[in-house]
């Protein structure tokens, strides 16, 4: 009996890990959208963009670049399909707090939880785009098969296609490869 129960907890505990920011992060957008007042939408809008610039940024300098970012994001390219290779719901709590609390601090209760509320939209946006493109089938021509092929290439290339929800700043920053075949020049590493 103690190993059934043992199994279920460890079941239960994976699941929450794997998925528990599906539940907490769309709560937390609504109570923070519920402290900011609709009137705030365009804070809102601002911080789902910053979002994606946070995003491309991180996952290009921070996991790809830095020593203890590059090793745990390298479990992700060498296992993509396994979900124990990937970020924990358990840490989100951990790295948005502060950030929450230092916008309401900084702007003010109702400003700062829209620009929250905006983050945690694009954060959730991410991890939904990026648990699809590795574990759906996808519709070919749809939105999300783009993605799909932008990121699959990321995977293969590596130094290229940093945006998961957007192909904006690759663009921007000149890191978007336009096919699965065409390599961008690194700083950090010669071109095969």
């Amino acid at each position: 009996m103690g190993r059934i129960v043992t199994g279920l907890f460890a079941g239960l505990m994976q699941r929450i890990r794997h998925f528990g920011d599906f539940v907490t992060i769309p709560l937390a957008i609504a109570v923070f959208l519920g402290l900011a007042g609709m009137y705030r939408l365009p804070l809102v809008v601002a911080g789902a963009a910053v979002w994606t610039l946070l995003e491309y940024l991180v996952h290009r300098f921070v996991f790809h670049r830095h020593s203890v970012g590059q090793r745990l994001h390298q479990l992700h390219h060498d296992h993509p399909s396994d979900p124990d290779a990937e970020r924990s719901s358990l840490s989100t709590p951990l790295l948005a707090f502060p950030i929450g609390y230092l916008l309401i601090r900084t702007a003010g209760v109702a400003d700062g939880s829209a620009i929250f509320a905006g983050l945690l939209i694009g954060y959730l946006l991410f991890i939904f785009v990026h648990y699809a493109v590795h574990r759906w089938p996808i519709a070919h021509g749809s939105w999300l098969y783009t993605a799909k092929m932008r990121h699959l290439a990321h995977h293969h290339l590596e130094n290229c296609n940093y945006g998961v929800t957007t192909i904006f700043w690759d663009i921007v920053f000149r890191t978007h490869a336009g096919l699965v075949g065409e390599r961008v020049p690194s700083r950090s590493r010669p071109v095969d």
